[in-house]
């Protein structure tokens, strides 16, 4: 009788095929989300409306709506007060609104944190631009925003041009800005 090879068996074969399938879905999670730029899918559309309450550096209490901006460059800022990283591009953010006040729309985008705790950090930063409450996250979610801090480029006609998951330097989001100008 012909013995089928050790290969075969259910030794062997079956820890391979859980390698190969384990390898493949580390492939897919790590690998694939870095060939394609972020928000890669989203630019160049127009980007998605939304109103939300302002938190602070506005009528607080009163929405802002996305669509109203039209005309002007928006800058969209998705972050937390615990996130350290944002807390360092809050002061690049501000120097921008404080240096494009005509063109250049900052709104920073307050994720699952309640207003008044928005607020009291704008307030302690000295940040000028509005902010924004988004307690739930369903804006960060509609902009595919899965870390912080998240920037959102969007041109004078609501297509969104840039989107930068992390820190953006000052540099970097003029030449953008200027670019629209």
């Amino acid at each position: 009788m012909a013995r089928r090879p050790e290969f075969f068996s259910g030794n062997t074969l079956y820890p391979i095929i859980a390698i190969l399938v384990a390898l493949s879905a580390l492939f897919g999670l790590v690998v694939l989300p870095r060939l394609s730029p972020p928000g890669g899918d989203m630019l160049r559309q127009p980007a998605p409306d939304f109103s939300l309450p302002i938190a602070a550096n506005g009528d607080e209490g009163a929405r802002l709506k996305l669509s109203e901006q039209q005309g002007k460059i928006v800058v969209l800022d998705f972050w937390a007060t615990w996130c350290g990283p944002c807390a360092v591009q809050a002061p690049i953010l501000d120097r921008i609104a404080r240096k494009f006040p005509d063109e250049v729309v900052v709104l920073g985008v307050n994720v699952g944190e309640r207003p008044s705790r928005a607020s009291a950090y704008a307030k302690r930063k000295g940040l000028s631009y509005p902010i924004l409450s988004d307690p739930r996250g369903q804006v960060q979610a509609l902009y595919g925003a899965t870390s912080l801090p998240t920037v959102v480029l969007i041109d004078q006609k609501g297509v969104m041009t840039a989107f930068v998951r992390g820190l953006v330097s000052q540099n970097k989001l003029e030449r953008a800005i200027r670019g629209h100008l």
